[in-house]
């Protein structure tokens, strides 16, 4: 009978302990993705001459992997515009460009990107849009797109912002994600030791 009190403190501090590095493991996770940050040219914008090319700088570096990296640009009509491979800068991995062709039509254009994570091989993928049309007014769109990326812990809040389309939409799901791991780690672990308790009682 004296070992069992010990088992009544101790387990749920176990079962608390194994939550908590459930709950950070799984957030380690969700936030895993090499996401855009800085988009140009920006997200929504309205160009009055054709970019000659568009450029990505992701939150985290990518890993060198053949077909794992890359940006799509497609014209209105669903046609691919991007001739050659996206390249990673050489001297910030964190950075991805792709050229684009010199005579480019008006319209709307939807880059679509995908990456992969040097820190862990996770891969992501999301889009964004600009459009090239001098009859309009110019509008150099949202190129910072996630200013507490490019800027750890600064979280104003408002980088975030219409991001939902460039990182894929995951952000809130993940949180949602992080809370029920915890919660359901901590009832296993809480009902676990509650069976073991009684079963030495």
């Amino acid at each position: 009978m004296r070992l069992i009190a010990p088992l009544r403190t101790a387990h749920p501090a176990v079962a608390f302990f194994a939550a908590c590095l459930a709950a950070v493991s799984v957030w380690s996770i969700a936030y895993a993705h090499a996401e855009p940050a800085k988009v140009t040219p920006g997200d929504g914008a309205v160009l009055s001459s054709p970019p000659a090319e568009v450029t990505i700088e992701m939150s985290q570096e990518m890993a060198r992997q053949t077909g794992a990296n890359d940006i799509d640009v497609i014209d209105a009509a669903g046609k691919e515009v991007t001739t050659v491979a996206a390249v990673i800068d050489n001297g910030n991995r964190k950075k991805i460009s792709v050229v684009l062709p010199s005579k480019l039509a008006v319209g709307l254009y939807t880059v679509k990107w995908k990456t992969l994570s040097a820190d862990d091989g996770d891969a992501a993928e999301g889009s964004f849009s600009f459009t090239y049309d001098p009859s309009k007014p110019p509008n150099g769109g949202k190129t910072v797109v996630r200013d507490d990326l490019l800027n750890p812990g600064k979280g104003d809040g408002s980088a975030g912002s219409g991001s939902s389309a460039l990182s894929g939409g995951d952000t809130g799901r993940s949180w949602t994600l992080v809370i029920a791991v915890a919660i359901g780690a901590m009832a296993i672990g809480s009902g676990a030791t509650f069976l073991l308790v009684q079963k030495r009682s």
